[in-house]
């Protein structure tokens, strides 16, 4: 069963095949060569379905703006006529929905049938971030984009770079700064105390299935707070239980979550739930997070429901905060913890525009 394979497959098709024709016909050319962008593959999570479409030998060598103009078509044509049909076993060629087109060779992206894509950086970063991100990264810019679209610079991997640029901006991006990590911490709570005493709610309402789906949105909220904790970014939906599963606290919290989900009834979910959220707690003062305190039990109304003292978890992170423009925003957090939509987060310019509706909404009310 293939997982995980790819990165490794691009990396000896570049330095078995792709580096070498370019050493041949262009010496004297620089270039950083990386599989990076989107794909199973490049957060480490193939398996032999991920095959079934855009999968193959791929490598994205990155030229600087005026060798792209004056060789990127030439380049193109060498390995057009270079590259064998097969590598490892794996077609060379094979279809893909992601590849730039001849056509866009003009705006400093260039592909072909096979698996190398020539770019420019500028050209790579506005076609997969929708922008570019210079040294000044904004707390504006971290709050404006999903974690998963950071994942798409800085996982996979770098084969060479003799220019810095694409090194760079990985280490630019590579986690929040330190404030803008315990506003989403702080968020991150806040989302847990909207819904403390849900479960309990409307299981003693006698609502059994919107205890449980409450149960499960709670159980993905927790799973997201643990990767803020361990200082991971969170990936696409469909692999989130797959990267929860690789943090260092995930043998410890798997069980309770799993006992969450799968519990007969309402009371031994929230005692999942409250067990779940005063380990993550615990995990954050062992982690030495700043503003961290120790867990407590909270009450709402004097109603008969057990849960974890979120609000002060979150309050005491957000006292954290040196900015104090980052700590007198809201709760709502980053655009993926307040849009549910896979839509609108695939799309930089959508996820940033709600963004910025709510900050310049702040900014009227003050």
């Amino acid at each position: 069963m293939i997982h995980g394979v790819g990165i490794g497959l691009s990396q000896r098709f570049y330095e078995s095949l792709v580096a070498p024709i370019l050493q041949q016909h262009f010496p004297k050319l620089p270039h950083a060569a990386a599989r990076i962008g989107l794909g199973s593959e490049v957060l480490g999570y193939d398996t032999d379905m991920s095959a079934d479409h855009d999968y193959g030998p791929c490598v994205q060598i990155f030229l600087p703006e005026a060798e792209f103009s004056e060789t990127a078509r030439e380049i193109m044509r060498i390995l057009d006529l270079s590259l064998p049909d097969t590598f490892d076993g794996w077609p060379v060629r094979y279809p893909t929905n992601v590849r730039p087109s001849a056509a866009d060779a003009g705006a400093g992206l260039l592909g072909s049938e096979h698996g190398v894509e020539l770019y420019t950086l500028s050209a790579w970063c506005d076609r997969f971030l929708g922008r570019q991100f210079t040294a000044d990264v904004t707390t504006h810019d971290w709050l404006s984009y999903p974690e998963q679209l950071f994942l798409t610079v800085t996982a996979g991997a770098v084969f060479r770079d003799d220019i810095g640029e694409l090194s760079a901006l990985r280490d630019r991006l590579r986690y929040f700064p330190r404030d803008v990590w315990l506003y989403k911490l702080a968020a991150q709570w806040g989302r847990i105390a909207e819904e403390r005493a849900y479960i309990g709610r409307t299981g003693d309402a006698g609502d059994e299935i919107g205890s449980r789906v409450i149960a499960a949105r709670m159980v993905g909220n927790i799973m997201r707070l643990a990767m803020l904790v361990e200082r991971q970014y969170a990936p696409y939906p469909k692999w989130l239980g797959t990267a929860f599963a690789r943090l260092p606290c995930a043998p410890e919290l798997t069980e309770t979550l799993e006992q969450i989900l799968s519990a007969p009834d309402w009371r031994k979910r929230e005692a999942g739930l409250f067990d779940a959220c005063w380990f993550i707690a615990e995990l954050q003062m062992a982690r030495g997070v700043p503003g961290a305190i120790a867990p407590s039990v909270g009450s709402l109304h004097n109603r008969p429901f057990r849960f974890v003292d979120s609000l002060q978890i979150g309050n005491a992170l957000r006292s954290a905060i040196a900015d104090d423009e980052l700590r007198e925003l809201p709760e709502f957090g980053a655009a993926d913890q307040f849009i549910s939509s896979n839509f609108v987060l695939a799309v930089p310019k959508f996820s940033r525009a709600a963004v910025t509706a709510l900050l310049d909404l702040k900014a009227e009310l003050k």
